[in-house]
């Protein structure tokens, strides 16, 4: 029989076997919760089902280890559309308890219920999970008016219990999980770190020997000879920038990143910047309302500075401009002098906004760097007091905002 008010000892039993569920991943501890309901209830079958967004459908991610259980899976039972109605997304869609006794009579219920399963009474109850409704229990029986008052009311503070199972195991597993990245995570740091350093061991004497070469070649006037050897410098150089941005992201994630703060005029760096990265594909425009100096590191902000650029480069059509604005922002904890890079590329996806500032991470097409760029200029920002956002309207380029704590002391500015 179905449990009783008259039963409160088979009541805290299943509460005992509920609180004593393993922390284990979420379709296990869901699994072990249906079973001891069924139990409890003594019903045929119990389906904790799930929301999923990327289906739209309610997924039963828990069922009770019964033969019904079995046959719902292989009638397709276990994924419900939620477009496809049926009382297990009534439940969910309504938030309000549902329990029916006869459902061969009920047109609401789906055929493949009541033809397939050949249920006749559900209790169908609200899970919350973490404060939210992120799906429903439902308890199942072929058997006609077979669930009670008393039934409902104990199933209700059931489900309560369930949905911190639930929560618990979400938590372990995202644990788990971040504990399993991060341990990826210094891995590849290490990896990295040795690497660069091997890499620049390498590239030096690289360099000199081109150098030895180019100063032949001018000697002798074979300006084809510089031409090719100037080329391959230039090939070093970005190796040597990229090989620095592998080192400054190991420096950064062990605290060694240090600033040596002065008066620095934003418009004269950003001139600079400008000038060493413009090209006849590219012309980069400088416009400033006012003069602006910022309490920085000169060298480091023209590293994040370059970046934004190159970025923008890097992303831009061929003969498009990229756009420079320089003035001044407000904000509660001060002023700031701000540097507004913008281009003309074709923008950076929603979704991709936060990640882009990753490291190894690239949000939009046209890139063949390392994804390192954005995520040192973020850095170098946060490092300063200051910080970088960026927005981008559908189909209108993409624009940075770098803002820099002005320099407070007039004497020196």
């Amino acid at each position: 029989m179905p449990l009783s008010g008259a039963d409160p000892a088979r009541a805290l039993v299943t509460l005992q076997q509920l609180l004593a569920i393993a922390a284990a991943d979420l379709r296990t501890a869901l699994t072990h919760a249906s079973n001891a309901l069924a139990d409890a209830l003594q019903a045929d079958k119990v389906d904790a089902f799930v929301y999923d967004e990327t289906r739209d459908s309610l997924v039963a991610v828990g069922s009770s280890t019964q033969p019904l259980s079995d046959l719902q899976r292989k009638l397709g039972l276990d994924v419900l559309p939620v477009s496809n109605g049926g009382r297990v997304v009534y439940v969910y869609k309504t938030g309000a308890v549902f329990r029916g006794g006869r459902l061969m009579e009920d047109p609401e219920e789906l055929r493949g219920v009541r033809e397939g399963l050949r249920i006749q009474s559900q209790l169908g109850i609200p899970l919350m999970i973490g404060s939210r409704l992120r799906g429903m229990v439902m308890i199942a029986s072929q058997k006609t008016d077979y669930f009670t008052e008393q039934d409902e009311s104990f199933a209700r503070s059931a489900v309560d219990w369930v949905g911190l199972v639930a929560h618990r195991a979400e938590l372990v597993e995202d644990i788990e999980r971040n504990a399993l990245a991060q341990g990826r995570k210094a891995a590849a740091e290490e990896i990295v770190t040795v690497l660069a350093h091997d890499l620049r061991n390498y590239v030096a004497p690289i360099a000199s020997r081109l150098y030895l070469l180019h100063n032949r070649a001018e000697a002798k006037g074979d300006a084809d000879e510089c031409e090719h050897v100037e080329a391959a410098l230039r090939a070093v150089a970005r190796l040597n920038a990229l090989i620095a941005n592998l080192l400054d992201v190991t420096r950064l994630d062990r605290g060694l990143f240090t600033l040596d703060l002065e008066p620095v005029d934003l418009v004269a760096l950003a001139k600079g910047s400008a000038g060493a990265l413009s090209t006849p594909d590219h012309d980069i425009l400088v416009r400033a309302s006012q003069t602006m100096v910022v309490a920085a590191d000169a060298s480091r902000l023209r590293q994040c500075v370059d970046n934004l650029l190159a970025n923008a480069i890097n992303h831009s059509p061929r003969g498009a401009p990229v756009n420079i604005f320089i003035g001044s922002f407000e904000l509660d904890s001060g002023t700031f002098g701000q540097l507004e890079v913008i281009d003309e590329g074709p923008g950076i996806a929603p979704d991709m906004l936060q990640q882009i500032f990753e490291p190894f991470v690239t949000g939009r097409p046209l890139h063949d760097g390392l994804g390192l760029g954005l995520y040192i200029a973020r850095r170098v920002a946060t490092a300063h007091g200051g910080e970088l956002l960026a927005d981008s309207p559908p189909e209108k380029g993409s624009r940075f905002v770098l803002r820099i704590p002005t320099y407070k002391d007039a004497s020196l500015a």
